[in-house]
């Protein structure tokens, strides 16, 4: 009776540390993962620093780069079947 006593309390603080260790795990990932956050956050708030056209237009001047006058546009008509390309005879790799 002594022996399944013992038994029964060993299993008890062996199943106690396993949860304890269980919940310093978690706190450690939630700890990690609120950092990941602001560090996502921070680097989005870089990327709207880095777009942002009245940041660029200046840079843009200093080299030389202008906004273009006159525009071409180009028409592609993606109903019309490709082009076929023909092989001459005697002149390919399956030969």
């Amino acid at each position: 009776m002594v022996m399944i006593a013992i038994i029964a309390f060993l299993g008890l603080v062996f199943a106690r540390t396993s949860l304890d260790k269980s919940a310093f795990d978690l706190a450690e990932l939630n700890k990690s993962i609120d950092e990941q956050l602001a560090i996502n956050e921070q680097l989005r708030l870089e990327v709207a620093r880095l777009e942002n056209p009245a940041r660029i237009a200046p840079l843009a001047d200093e080299m030389g780069l202008v906004i273009p006058t006159d525009t071409n546009q180009l028409l592609v008509d993606l109903d019309a079947p490709a082009p076929v390309v023909a092989q001459a005879e005697g002149s390919g790799a399956n030969q």
